[in-house]
């Protein structure tokens, strides 16, 4: 009988989007064996290789490169994704990291052009790319034509503390990326704002492309919004479809009655939010040409430069 060779996995860093996501992800996985963690603290290492019965964990990259793995799945802080990711490629070792690449556009730039100078597949983790009801709701107007107008915005109730740029990077990018790949990732940006208060601290942003169609786009977040929402807007071609919450997907034709979807109840969170189609997606593309992976660093680059343009005094 014909076996399915398993991918040897390793995680570098087990924080909170570790726990919740990758990690019941990939140990649950069919055709992948984790071969082993990483991470600053011994005791974490010490809880997950219990916890999942993993046979090995490190606190230390080399020992984790030297075990050879298919591919690396990088969790750590922001700040230690370029020595983790140069240091994989260099090994030519395939990595998939978290978003953002790297506060730095300069470190982005450079570990996009590593990977790809290397042959290596460095992905980026933009989950909403995979999230069902934003690609059914692009699908649906695509099949009757252009997209000829999008809008995305994510507003939050709290005010993130840190500084505007870490928000613009860590929390903002995902409406810009969702933005530039519904758009075909061709575009300009025409105008932008963002405000802060005196401590630096993002208060709302916002800004309007022109897509290569010639069709316009648009982003938006304010920190001070009397609910957690993200929401998407597609128009085109006598056609309009939204997505709220990644929950309810309404689609309307000029004409005719509208249609409410909502996922499956089987389908779980991680994959509503397209965590679990991400995560496939990379999968598929070990060992074959990085160029065809949806989520390689030189595809998503443009949502790190605009990321830049709009921190631009």
């Amino acid at each position: 009988m014909r076996t399915t060779h398993r991918k040897r996995i390793a995680i570098a860093g087990l924080g909170d989007i570790a726990n919740k996501v990758y990690l019941p992800l990939l140990t649950a996985h069919p055709e992948v064996e984790v071969a082993g963690v990483m991470n600053r603290s011994l005791s974490k290492v010490e809880e997950i290789t219990s916890l999942y019965r993993l046979e090995r964990g490190t606190t230390k990259l080399d020992e984790l490169l030297d075990w050879k793995p298919d591919a690396v799945f990088v969790h750590t802080s922001t700040e230690a994704h370029h020595e983790i990711v140069m240091a994989c490629i260099e090994r030519g070792i395939a990595v998939y990291v978290d978003k953002p690449l790297s506060y730095n556009l300069k470190e982005s730039i450079e570990m996009a052009a590593f990977a790809e100078s290397m042959g290596v597949l460095l992905a980026v983790g933009f989950n909403r790319r995979f999230a069902p009801l934003y690609r059914e709701a692009r699908d649906w107007i695509s099949q009757s034509g252009e997209i000829e107008s999008i809008v995305c915005h994510k507003h939050r109730m709290k005010l993130d503390s840190r500084s505007s740029r870490v928000t613009v990077y860590d929390d903002l990018i995902h409406m810009i990326d969702t933005l530039l790949w519904l758009s075909g990732e061709d575009h300009e940006l025409i105008s932008h704002q963002l405000k802060t208060n005196d401590q630096g601290a993002l208060l709302q942003a916002s800004g309007s492309i022109v897509t290569g169609n010639k069709g316009v786009g648009s982003f938006g977040m304010v920190r001070f919004a009397g609910a957690d929402t993200e929401t998407i807007e597609l128009h085109g071609a006598g056609r309009t479809a939204s997505v709220h919450q990644m929950e309810t997907l309404q689609l309307h034709a000029a004409g005719a009655p509208g249609i409410i979807r909502t996922p499956g109840s089987w389908e779980t969170i991680l994959t509503r939010r397209g965590f679990t189609g991400c995560v496939q997606h990379f999968l598929g593309f070990l060992g074959k040409d990085p160029e065809g992976c949806e989520l390689h660093a030189g595809r998503v680059l443009a949502s790190h430069e605009l990321c830049e343009e709009l921190l631009m005094p």
